[in-house]
């Protein structure tokens, strides 16, 4: 299959995890599914899905005339119940649109194995900065500087500085003042929303004279992280894993313990009896944030195993979900068994002196999960849009229907809802057009729908009014719990239509210019939105 183009540019493989990136498309067809399929001497298979579909410069330069190649980007996150040995092969299971299936073997130079020694972290970060570096000396032969800077800036600022093999190796390195007062925070390093409301949380913690103590997992090395912030420090170490913490607990003393996600921690099972032991020996206040539905699923968007909203359906229908499901990363969750989880998960509940959601939509789906749970303890508190530039926005041209589109949009965000309605706007032969402000993981009619690229804060306001749409679009099929990008486009008085879940939903229906779609078919989508300008410029 010589019109089929790849590479694995990084797969690295350690204590039963597996983390890779690279690139895959074809000249003539779309990719529907992509898999790595491990191949154990016992004649055993187990796959793990990749993310794909994610937008690749770099390839689309090199592979100029083929549409695909823009978004050959893939990635993968997951793991296997057995350990990988040199008699195991690797393949990238390829299923295309017309149904046909084709696999290529995974070459073992792009395979990196690590044990779980920890203090193989430096190792794996030079080998990563290799890849990376590869990636590098393209955006500086086609003079894209800024992006350059950008990404070794990321690199360097999420690689950790050294590495702390025991809990005393920390409390050396803390002074007296220090040590007075220590918040510990249990936190993904993905960047959104969850780590945006962690950096605020995190200043004022530090203003009130804290030490804040970031417990997270660093994907690209697969390695666990302590990041050290106070008013004297801003480091990031390495460390074993969750007993480096619990071995704290006789040298220093933490006020407070503060859960905001554990999404993409390798082995999340060992997440909640940590959080139950770190209560119990620092007799700390517990806090647990509702940022996503990880407390109820590892599916955590609760799409379940056809990729769609599951609504938290019985249990029994969980449970033959969860054996199936491929979604974000739940296969890091070996057990693959929801009363094992949502029993875990149900103690560390019970424990919490408040549960914290950002919507009565997120808590009412906590309590679906959790029937038991006693709803004293939650607090609904919307984010803070301090930052947000409250200007009101007027679109210039009404006369026909523009769509706006906000965000780094994946398969969760809603990709294959505009790919879909970008497909239909066609086959209708529509004056519509749709703008992604941001970047799109799908590759959509190019007649009518264009991207900006990502972008950055600030500039959000003037890309919207230069983009020239009217109406703009949430194509999320999830419960989002909160969304900044619903709640900014709101401040800035512009017209805003989502599908009937989660937060935006909930907050939409209150507002003058709010559209909620009770269907998510591509026809009935495009219906809604052409009524609804119609109703928002047309009608006076």
């Amino acid at each position: 299959m010589n019109k089929l183009h790849w590479e694995v540019n990084w797969l690295i493989v350690r204590d039963g995890i597996y983390y890779g990136f690279g690139w895959i498309f074809h000249e003539e067809q779309n990719i529907r599914d992509l898999r790595l399929e491990v191949r154990f001497e016992n004649n055993e298979n187990q796959t793990i899905a990749a993310s794909f579909g994610k937008p690749r410069d770099d390839v689309a330069a090199s592979f100029a005339k083929f549409s695909t190649a823009k978004f050959a980007g893939f990635s993968l996150l997951g793991s296997c119940k057995q350990q990988l040995s040199k008699f195991s092969k690797l393949f990238l299971l390829v299923t295309f649109e017309n149904g046909s299936v084709s696999e290529f073997p995974v070459p073992q130079d792009c395979i990196k194995f690590y044990g779980a020694d920890d203090m193989a972290v430096g190792k794996i970060s030079m080998r990563q900065l290799v890849a990376y570096v590869k990636r590098g000396i393209f955006l500086l032969g086609n003079l894209q500087i800024t992006s350059l800077l950008g990404y070794v800036k990321r690199y360097f600022r999420s690689r950790p500085a050294s590495f702390l093999e025991k809990g005393e190796d920390l409390r050396t390195r803390l002074d007296a003042i220090e040590l007075r007062n220590i918040v510990m925070l249990i936190d993904h390093d993905f960047g959104g929303g969850a780590n945006l409301y962690r950096e605020q949380m995190v200043a004022e913690k530090i203003r009130e004279g804290a030490t804040v103590l970031i417990f997270s997992y660093y994907v690209a090395t697969l390695s666990y992280v302590l990041m050290v912030r106070s008013n004297q420090r801003n480091n990031r170490f390495a460390i074993p894993g969750c007993n480096f913490l619990l071995e704290l607990a006789g040298l220093i003393e933490v006020r407070e313990i503060i859960y905001n996600t554990g999404v993409s921690f390798a082995h999340p099972e060992e997440l909640p009896p940590l959080l139950v032991e770190l209560k119990s020996k620092y007799h700390s206040r517990l806090t647990l944030m509702v940022h996503d539905f990880f407390m109820v699923c590892p599916s955590h968007y609760l799409l379940d195993d056809a990729g769609k909203y599951c609504g938290i359906p019985d249990i029994s229908r969980c449970q033959t979900c969860l054996g199936n499901n491929q979604q974000d990363y739940s296969s890091l969750f070996q057990p693959r068994n929801i009363i094992e989880w949502r029993a875990l998960w149900g103690s560390v509940i019970a424990l919490a002196d408040e549960i914290r959601t950002f919507s009565n939509d997120s808590l009412k789906l906590l309590q679906k999960a959790y029937p038991s749970f006693d709803p004293v303890r939650a607090v609904v508190k919307p984010h803070s849009v301090k930052h947000l530039n409250h200007e009101i926005i007027r679109p210039s041209y009404t006369a026909s229907l523009r769509i706006g589109v906000v965000g780094q949009i994946g398969y969760h965000k809603g990709a294959k809802v505009v790919q879909e309605l970008a497909a239909e706007i066609k086959a209708r032969r529509l004056d519509i057009q749709i703008v992604v402000i941001g970047t799109i993981e799908a590759l959509c009619e190019q007649t009518v729908v264009s991207q900006t690229g990502s972008y950055q804060h600030e500039k959000l306001p003037a890309l919207i009014k230069s983009a020239g749409v009217n109406i703009m679009l949430f194509p999320s099929i999830c419960p989002e719990t909160f969304s900044y990008v619903v709640q900014e486009l709101m401040e800035l008085g512009l017209p805003v239509a989502c599908f009937d879940l989660g937060a935006p939903a909930e907050r939409l229906s209150k507002y003058t210019r709010g559209l909620v779609m009770k269907e998510t078919a591509a026809p009935a989508t495009l219906n809604d939105l052409v009524l609804f300008h119609q109703r928002v410029y047309l009608s006076s």
